[in-house]
């Protein structure tokens, strides 16, 4: 019976090389699309004698792959190189070449296990490839092994959070899950996938429309199906994707070949035939001549169909298309069946049958191949756990030996550890004490330098005080008593009748020292504060430091009227304040311009001090004189201070000072 098989199998192979022999690679064949037992429309169709083309497509290696290959050769390993094996794989997918596609995808995945990089960085990288490898079982219909791939793949994408490879996965598993007739599933996981993606990634979401559309299809749903495909097509045609284009071209003509318009899917399972050819995007040929062989069946053209199915054998064969084959030979036994040539029936049954045994082979091979490694795996766990058995006993007579060593040592121990423990308390003791000694002395040190800067500050201020109130005095004795004094004797001598000129002269000079007495006892007691307004005062001292060209100095206040009405003594420490922060800025900061803000709110005055320059940290240096005369003064004031600074960001001094206008008015 076997050996009959096997006869019949090459006799309908023989059938199959003289029909390809005699097209001579290029068949031009005239068919009608319909008999005349058809509709008016399908006889009109048959009047116009279209010629359908049928070719084979050698499976050569393309010129456009060279650059590819020669990447392979030089590219970087890791992700550079992993780039160019997807790149060549998906040209495969569009030509269909099963082996070439395995070979890439296996290629991938072994390179990925080599790679010196963590497992979280390789996850992205294992759902690409496990993408490749699902859709080459898919091709060779062992539908199983691509679930368990692309399942593969989408685990790894969630974990590696690669989104397209997790979203392409999706789409592979629902292509298995419709083409084992299980479309409620395929709905699911594209409606899952859909939500997650869609607008993240449009061009595969135009993949995930037309599985959509199939399942649809095959639930009956027409319409449903029919709304999807032609999503798709305008998403394609959005993006210029003639792949997908071309994909919903044949989905389309399948749609209309169920609804009975024969007519219009002919046409667009050879539209896209011709497109695909073109293009050099064969799949879509192969898909569209087996389409066409199908169509001709169903409307009794035997011979046609015939043809365009010994091409599509021969093309499903030179690139070991498992899945190709099978659906080929399943058209072709029915052909034969009706045209009542049982013999030749009988043979295309007995090669698919074994096209479907070879299928059932490779996936057996798979499941062989796992367990083999299951049991080389566990064999070499058996030897491991032999070798540690005789490394265990191997010890045990070490420890044995080495216990009666060990119990001296532990005797020896026993009295040396105590003694270590002491020496090291002792020792730690020392260390302790050192550094207290070490610490007490910076504190100390610091002390020393804190009373020595609260000293220098005391007297700073004391001498300050000291001259002001020596200068009041002065100015006081100077105004009140010589002053008083020239004041009488000009008064006497205004008195006395004289007209000489040595009187007139005598006259002038005490006016002369009595006005220069005034001026210097007004100038002892800063005249400028009682004569000049206090923000006039500011904006002059502003206007000095900015004329020098090194600085630009504003000055802001507000409300200018209600400032000029604070205290004069006030005034004065205020306007000190400023002249100390200005005389910081310009040795240090290195700034170019400073803003000052004075502002009078409610109760309290505040001045805001800002420059533009390298800032400093506020933690280590705002312990210098000049910030200590000023906090100083605020505290006279019973005020508040604050620094805001950091290196290359400038530096920013406020104060609050509680304040009464002259006129007592907040």
């Amino acid at each position: 019976m076997e050996l009959f098989k096997m006869t019949q199998g090459l006799k309908y192979i023989s059938n199959i090389l003289r029909t390809f022999l005699s097209l001579v690679f290029l068949v031009p064949l005239q068919f009608s699309l319909a008999q005349e037992t058809q509709s008016d429309s399908l006889n009109q169709t048959s009047e116009q004698d279209d010629k359908i083309w049928f070719s084979t497509i050698p499976n050569t290696k393309q010129k456009s792959l060279e650059p590819y290959y020669k990447a392979l050769k030089s590219a970087t390993y890791g992700p550079q190189r992993f780039s160019v094996i997807d790149q060549v794989a998906a040209y495969h997918m569009d030509q269909a070449n099963t082996d070439s596609i395995l070979y890439y995808g296996n290629l991938y995945q072994k390179e990925l296990e080599l790679w010196d990089k963590l497992e979280s960085e390789k996850k992205i990288h294992y759902s690409r490839a496990y993408y490749i490898l699902g859709v080459g079982n898919r091709y060779n219909g062992l539908l199983d092994n691509s679930i368990k791939w692309h399942i593969s793949g989408i685990t790894n994408g969630e974990e590696g959070n690669g989104s397209e490879g997790v979203y392409r996965n999706k789409i592979g598993l629902a292509k298995i899950y419709i083409l084992k007739n299980q479309q409620d599933k395929a709905i699911s996981v594209l409606e899952e996938g859909l939500s997650a993606y869609e607008d993240e990634l449009p061009a595969i979401t135009n993949d995930a429309l037309i599985c959509l559309g199939d399942a649809n299809f095959n639930l009956n749903e027409y319409s449903e199906a029919k709304s999807y495909y032609e999503k798709a097509f305008e998403g394609a045609k959005k993006i210029g994707d003639l792949t997908q284009e071309l994909e919903v071209n044949l989905k389309l003509g399948r749609l209309a070949e169920a609804e009975g318009d024969y007519n219009q899917a002919f046409n667009l399972f050879n539209e896209t035939r011709e497109k695909g050819l073109a293009a050099g995007i064969t799949v879509f040929y192969f898909e569209g001549t087996i389409r066409v062989a199908d169509l001709f069946y169903k409307e009794k053209n035997y011979e046609a169909a015939t043809a365009a199915l010994s091409i599509a054998y021969v093309n499903a064969i030179e690139r070991g298309n498992l899945n190709y084959q099978k659906e080929v030979l399943d058209i072709q036994r029915r052909t034969f069946a009706a045209t009542g040539d049982y013999q030749n029936a009988y043979a295309v049954m007995t090669q698919l049958d074994g096209v479907t045994s070879q299928i059932r082979a490779q996936q057996q091979q798979r499941i062989n191949k796992e367990l083999e490694v299951q049991y080389e795996t566990l064999q070499k766990e058996k030897a491991i756990t032999s070798l540690e058995e005789d490394q265990i006993l191997k010890a045990a007579e070490l420890e044995r030996q080495k216990t009666i060593k060990n119990a001296f040592l532990i005797g020896f121990l026993i009295i040396l550890i105590p003694i270590l423990g002491l020496l090291y308390v002792y020792y730690q003791k020392i260390q302790t004490q050192s550094e207290l000694t070490k610490k007490q002395k910076e504190i100390n040190e610091q002390k020393v330098t804190t009373l020595k800067q609260e000293q220098e500050l005391n007297l700073i201020k004391a001498s300050i005080e000291g001259q002001d109130e020596e200068r009041k005095r002065i100015a006081q004795e100077l105004h009140d008593s010589i002053g008083g004094n020239l004041a009488g004797i000009k008064l006497q001598m205004a008195s006395l009748n004289g007209d000489s000129k040595k009187y007139k002269g005598i006259t002038d000079q005490l006016d002369k020292t009595y006005q220069l007495v005034r001026d210097i006892s007004h100038t002892l007691i800063p005249r400028k504060f009682k004569q000049n307004a206090f923000t006039d005062l500011i904006l002059e001292y502003a206007g000095s430091i900015s004329s020098t060209g090194e600085l630009e100095v504003g000055f802001h206040p507000h409300p200018e009227e209600a400032i000029n009405k604070v205290d004069e003594k006030i005034q004065m420490e205020l306007f000190k304040i400023i002249q100390e922060l200005m005389t910081n800025t310009l040795k240090h900061a290195e700034a170019k311009k400073v803003d000052v803000h004075l502002s009078l709110i409610d109760d309290e005055l505040s001045l805001l001090f800002e420059d533009d320059g390298q800032g400093f940290d506020v933690g280590k240096n705002t312990d210098g004189i000049g910030f200590k005369n000023v906090k100083n003064r605020i505290k006279e004031l019973s005020g508040s201070f604050h620094i805001d600074s950091a290196g290359n960001r400038g530096t920013i001094v406020s104060l609050e000072i509680p304040i009464k206008t002259k006129n007592n008015e907040v």
